[in-house]
C-alpha cells in the first residue's frame, strides 16, 4: 500500500512540470501577441501560466482588442489602383436581353495594413461590392475582380458601360476604359 501511494507520489511530481508546460506558453511566445504599444491591438491572444488559488497553477489569457468599425487602414499606402477591362472587345450580343461585362481592379501599396474599396457602375454613385483588401509589409499588389450586369437596349446598336474603383481611405480611383458591345443583327 506505501509502495503505491509513493509511486502515484511520484508520478504526479513528474506529470505536474509536463502538464504545466504544456499549457503555458513561453514568455518569449507570449510577449509576440502583446500589442506593440498603448492602444494598438495584439495580433493573436497572449497566454502565461500564473499562480492560483490552492497553489494551483492556472492559465490566463488577454484577448485582442477588436478593430473600430470602418477603420483598421494601418499604416497602409496605396502607390497605384488601376482597372482594366477583361470582356473581349467587339463582343456580339443580343441587346434586347442584356449581358454582363467583367473588370480586374489592382490596387498595389506599401506597408501593411486595409485597404477598403467600393464599385461604381457607368455614371451612377451608388457604391456597389464593398470589399477590402489586406496587405502585408512591403510592396505588393491585390486583384479584385468585378462583374457587371449590362442591361438590355432593344433597338441599339451598341451598349457601352464602365466601372469606377474608389478607394475611400487613401482618396483615389480608378476608372475602366468604356466597354462596348455590339448588338446583333436580327
Amino acid at each position: 500500500m506505501i509502495r503505491q501511494t509513493n509511486r502515484r507520489r511520484c508520478l504526479s511530481l513528474l506529470a505536474a512540470p509536463l502538464l504545466a508546460s504544456s499549457v503555458a506558453l513561453t514568455p518569449a511566445f507570449a510577449a509576440q501577441g502583446r500589442a506593440a504599444g498603448p492602444g494598438a491591438a495584439p495580433s493573436a491572444p497572449s497566454c502565461e501560466l500564473v499562480p492560483g488559488g490552492g497553489g494551483k497553477p492556472g492559465v490566463t489569457c488577454a484577448k485582442p482588442l477588436p478593430q473600430k468599425p470602418g477603420g483598421g487602414k494601418g499604416s497602409v499606402k496605396v502607390t497605384k489602383a488601376e482597372v482594366v477591362v477583361l470582356t473581349p472587345p467587339g463582343s456580339v450580343i443580343d441587346c434586347s436581353k442584356g449581358t454582363t461585362a467583367e473588370f480586374d481592379g489592382k490596387i498595389t501599396a506599401t506597408g501593411p495594413g486595409k485597404v477598403r474599396y467600393y464599385w461604381t457602375f457607368a455614371s451612377s454613385s451608388d457604391p456597389v461590392s464593398p470589399g477590402s483588401a489586406d496587405f502585408a509589409a512591403g510592396t505588393g499588389s491585390r486583384a479584385v475582380l468585378h462583374v457587371v450586369k449590362v442591361p438590355g437596349q432593344a433597338n441599339a446598336s451598341t451598349v457601352s458601360t464602365f466601372v469606377t474603383l474608389h478607394l475611400p481611405d487613401q482618396k483615389m480611383s480608378a476608372r475602366s476604359a468604356q466597354v462596348t458591345f455590339t448588338c446583333e443583327k436580327k
